[in-house]
């Protein structure tokens, strides 16, 4: 059943928390055509280039062996989505990219891998909120469909994910200002997570017990609020504990 922008408006005012806003947005575009759908929010770099200083990153429908593969070889880095999209404020399609700029060989790479699971066109919406807490939002149409809003139902998809970027900003007022503090010995093995590394391994590397590098885990997922590894890399990533790499 298609969810109209105006039935969304309604909702999005009645939403409370980040989780039943990022269900919401989800339903909205998956209603609209979507079988994909990321969310990427960040504090946008300063003109020198340094990193974000901090980013969230949500997706679902997406293969998982896709998106854990783009942080585990460190493609995310190098995305050139977000890239382009810093740069545009007009929505655009996946495969309009090699089109609009010029790639470097990481960004190559990053979407020869996409186009390895074989998910179709997709497009990349930009959205903007105060103090550079900017972000992308991607919905994906799947292998088989064809993606070709017209210029109206175009606006609306846009429209529908500026309106949910606003309102994850209103939800995380605090959002960037909290530094997660890790020991040493905790970055260390949040690097080896972000790797791909399982806990035996890590402790092989290491030289210390698999106990102690469960433990190291557990605190580690406790001060990311996460629950996975694939969102522990991304959160440590975006928080600036892991090194990106060249």
């Amino acid at each position: 059943m298609t969810i109209t922008l105006l039935q969304q408006i309604a909702r999005i005012r009645e939403i409370a928390d980040t989780d039943s806003l990022w269900e919401s947005t989800r339903d909205y575009f998956f209603a609209n055509g979507a079988r994909m759908i990321a969310y990427h929010h960040f504090i946008a770099a300063r003109p020198d280039r340094e990193p974000p200083e901090k980013a969230t990153f949500k997706a679902e429908g997406f293969p998982a062996g896709l998106i854990e593969r783009l942080f585990r070889e460190n493609l995310i880095e190098v995305n050139p989505i977000v890239d382009l999209a810093s740069r545009t404020v007009d929505p655009f399609f996946w495969s309009d990219i090699p089109a609009m700029m010029d790639l470097i060989d990481g960004q190559e790479a990053f979407l020869g891998t996409i186009a390895e699971y074989d998910i179709g066109d997709g497009l990349a919406i930009q959205v903007f909120g105060p103090k550079s807490r900017n972000g992308t939002l991607n919905i994906g149409f799947g292998a088989a469909a064809h993606p070709a809003p017209d210029a109206r139902r175009l606006k609306e998809l846009q429209l529908a994910a500026q309106l949910s970027h606003l309102a994850f900003i209103r939800l995380t007022p605090d959002f960037g200002q909290h530094k997660v503090s890790m020991t040493r010995r905790e970055r260390e093995v949040l690097e080896w997570i972000a790797q791909g590394k399982s806990n035996s391994v890590i402790a092989d590397i290491l030289g210390i017990s698999i106990h102690t590098v469960d433990t190291h885990v557990r605190r580690i997922f406790d001060k990311l609020g996460v629950n996975d590894r694939t969102t522990a890399a991304i959160k440590g990533l975006g928080a600036g504990l892991l090194d990106p790499g060249p």
